[in-house]
């Protein structure tokens, strides 16, 4: 937001009341505590935020979806309430939807440090997954319809030229028949193994947690990680890369956006 807002004492109240019933899972009591610091303080998304938390224990999507667009109305650069926008959107199975608030959700969690990466993640994989499925099942169909026309024009063909022909001839051009329709049928699997999820490659993953570059950053020995395991890495076990043993200056590690834009091409095709 561009300007302080200053938050009445009451409001305020209101939503540590909200936060309390919350923790004691009383949501539909926390609902109307968030409410009431809402109307105290109607440019306050917190309470926004907060109420759609609760919407969400209850499974109460579409309530989730109004609180989340009413607080990004008030603040549009808030990670949390574009995840759980995301969430319902998943949840109602609009899929398209769900991957673009999830994707901006990680894309703020990322500029503001947050630190709910992970969750994001996973439930943007979910989203990618689920579009990836329904647009890899048009095309099975497609192609299905495709391989029996096809078929049925290639047998008819075979057949029109069979009745011009002498026995010996026509024997051979049912021979001939098979061949092409086998030919025609490996061109189909072939081209249906670009649409297989298959093993992710070991460029995508990170050797730290053999799971698919998020974030990754290379260090000063050449190496890339995920960033998260790194640090961990840095916390736990000391300033060396896991790989090289060479020391390395966390201050140094940069961003490999290489990586990550091939890794996220990789995983959009594949259905990761």
């Amino acid at each position: 937001m561009s300007h302080r807002l200053v938050v009445p004492k009451e409001a305020e109240q209101a939503k540590q009341l909200g936060n309390v019933l919350f923790a004691k899972e009383k949501f539909n009591a926390a609902i109307e505590a968030y409410t009431e610091a809402r109307l105290l303080c109607p440019k306050w998304p917190v309470p926004l935020v907060n109420r759609a938390l609760c919407n969400k224990k209850l499974c109460k999507w579409d309530a989730l979806a109004a609180d989340c667009q009413a607080a990004l109305a008030l603040d549009p650069e808030l990670p949390k309430a574009e995840y759980m926008l995301g969430l319902s959107f998943l949840e109602k199975q609009q899929y398209k939807l769900s991957e673009q608030h999830l994707q901006k959700a990680l894309d703020l969690a990322r500029n503001k440090g947050a630190t709910m990466l992970d969750e994001i993640w996973k439930e943007l994989a979910r989203a990618k997954y689920a579009l990836w499925l329904n647009k890899n099942e048009a095309v099975q169909t497609e192609r299905r319809a495709l391989l029996e026309v096809t078929e049925r024009a290639i047998r008819h063909a075979y057949d029109d030229l069979s009745k011009e022909e002498a026995p010996v001839a026509s024997s051979a051009s049912s021979a001939g028949l098979e061949a092409t329709l086998a030919a025609m049928r490996q061109v189909f699997r072939d081209a249906n193994k670009d649409n297989a999820m298959g093993e992710i490659p070991d460029w995508c993953t990170c050797r730290l947690t053999m799971e698919p570059f998020r974030d990754p950053v290379q260090t000063t020995e050449g190496f890339t990680y995920e960033r998260s395991a790194l640090f961990n890495h840095f916390k736990k076990l000391g300033h060396f890369d896991p790989v090289t043993r060479g020391k390395v200056n966390p201050d140094l590690c940069v961003s490999n956006i290489a990586v990550r834009v091939a890794t996220q091409a990789y995983l959009d095709s594949h259905g990761w």
